[in-house]
């Protein structure tokens, strides 16, 4: 009987240290206009989203193809050209965690409506959190009204 310890499957590991090489460059290259994030995209991180999708297909020709891992890796093949979009355009961010930052209070806000006590006093909640939330992100101060 093979008894592996449990941990983290080497391929997923892999997968994400591949990542974190992109997230290095942008490390690097954040602050920088638009135009020059690009022309270091087309430099560094192009060869990196070649080589990582050969990589990809690789290992999923490697395993069982009912596995998640391999659902992953179909997803995130089938998606190529939107994830590595952010090469192409030096405006895109790599990720959207900044908006996701962002709309949060929004969302959590709302999720706090349905404790409300009833379905208007939620539907108000929701409304108000919603009119706050979208004044602070546009920077809107009450006092200066």
């Amino acid at each position: 009987m093979n008894l592996r310890p449990p941990g983290p499957a080497p391929i997923a590991s892999e997968a994400l240290r591949h990542i974190a090489e992109f997230y290095a460059i942008e490390k690097d290259i954040r602050g920088r206009g638009a135009e020059e994030r690009c022309i270091i995209r087309q430099q560094k991180s192009r060869p990196l989203a070649d080589t990582f999708e050969q990589w990809l297909c690789a290992k999923l020709g490697r395993i069982s193809q009912k596995g998640k891992l391999a659902e992953a890796i179909r997803y995130a093949l089938s998606r190529w050209q939107g994830l590595t979009r952010f090469i192409d355009d030096g405006r895109i961010e790599i990720d959207n965690n900044t908006v996701e930052r962002s709309i949060r209070p929004i969302a959590l806000n709302r999720k706090n409506a349905l404790f409300a006590g009833s379905d208007g006093g939620a539907e108000h909640w929701a409304i108000i959190a919603s009119l706050i939330e979208t004044c602070k992100l546009n920077d809107i101060d009450r006092s200066r009204i």
